[in-house]
């Protein structure tokens, strides 16, 4: 299951909620962890593409680095995402698609993340976005749905007895 809109990309879209990333890297991968429904999307870094008949659930991602800037190529989207919706936007990407991404660290405490479609059957031209990343104080949280929270008065009334009897 991945979230809704296109919060775990590509492109990466915010949507209502749960709107963080956490970046890790090593030599041969960089990984993407999205708070919502807690996708994670691999990079494979200075890589070729898959096949054109294996198409993953986000597409097949390889990134290289132009100076300072991480450079994402996706193509070989999976056909059934190609509508991807959310409360404020709805974006369309078929499976011919591209999409470049960048993410440039612009300040100590900021990324510049911008991305570019192209897709000559679905647009009539390339077009492209940018969306300021900037760290979030505290953990990133698991995604979890409380069933209409029914169980929510069982929870809170197990963290106060917890408290008073000095569990931690």
């Amino acid at each position: 299951m991945v979230g809704f809109g296109s919060s775990a990309g590509p492109p990466m879209l915010p949507v209502l909620y749960n709107n963080h990333y956490q970046i890790v890297q090593n030599e041969n991968y960089v990984m993407i962890l999205v708070e919502m429904n807690h996708d994670a999307r691999i990079v494979r870094l200075d890589s070729e593409h898959l096949r054109d008949d294996f198409r993953p659930w986000l597409g097949d991602s390889i990134g290289y680095w132009e100076g300072d800037t991480l450079v994402v190529e996706t193509v070989n989207f999976h056909p059934q995402q190609s509508f991807r919706f959310a409360i404020k936007h709805t974006l369309y990407l078929p499976q011919t698609a591209k999409v470049i991404e960048r993410f440039t660290r612009t300040a100590e405490d900021e990324i510049l993340y911008e991305f570019t479609i192209e897709d000559e059957l679905a647009y009539s031209q390339p077009w492209t976005a940018q969306i300021p990343l900037r760290p979030a104080e505290g953990a990133l949280y698991e995604y979890a749905c409380h069933e209409g929270n029914y169980a929510l008065p069982g929870i809170l009334a197990g963290a106060r007895r917890e408290e008073l009897e000095g569990i931690n």
